[in-house]
């Protein structure tokens, strides 16, 4: 057998006191010449349609780099070959309260925030449904409007022979 280095062998971790004492630095602590900050604008609603998204306030604010919306990152991705459904921005509506809106790059924190809240979205409230059961019952007014009864996924996996016992 071969003699690892480090797997299998206590190692020493050097950086805990500095985590444990709060002295630890973390992303978030970093800062170096020309870095951006980002936000993020998360819907309100649990269920809405987006009409139309105005950004055109928070990219007239001094300081804002970019603003990014669903249309500039149409492209769906997900970790499972089918579940290719996911996107990075609401495209056409919201489908649960948090859910990302848009983006903002700006070079201070103040300002990527003051530009989210110059972003105006209108938003067309539908239905929400709060319970499982009920939400199978919908008939319109989706949460995805090509998945029939508001089934997300439905997955049936076979390992072996289900036949045999």
């Amino acid at each position: 057998m071969t003699d690892f280095s480090i797997i299998g062998k206590p190692i020493a971790m050097i950086d805990a006191a500095g985590k444990t004492t709060g002295a630890g630095k973390y992303t978030d602590d970093l800062s170096v010449p020309g870095m951006l900050y980002g936000k993020i604008l998360h819907s309100p609603h649990p269920h809405a349609r987006i009409r139309g998204i105005d950004t055109s306030r928070a990219l007239k604010l001094e300081g804002v780099i970019a603003v990014v919306t669903g249309k500039d990152a149409p492209n769906p991705f997900g970790i499972l070959p089918v579940g290719h459904d996911e996107h990075a921005l609401a495209l056409d509506k919201v489908r649960y309260v948090g859910d990302n809106v848009a983006c903002v790059a700006a070079v201070s924190e103040a300002i990527a925030e003051k530009a989210l809240e110059l972003i105006n979205v209108d938003y067309e409230l539908l239905p929400a449904y709060f319970d499982p059961e009920e939400s199978m019952k919908a008939e319109r007014d989706l949460i995805h409007d090509n998945k029939p009864n508001n089934i997300e996924k439905d997955y049936h996996h076979v390992f072996g022979d289900p036949v045999r016992t």
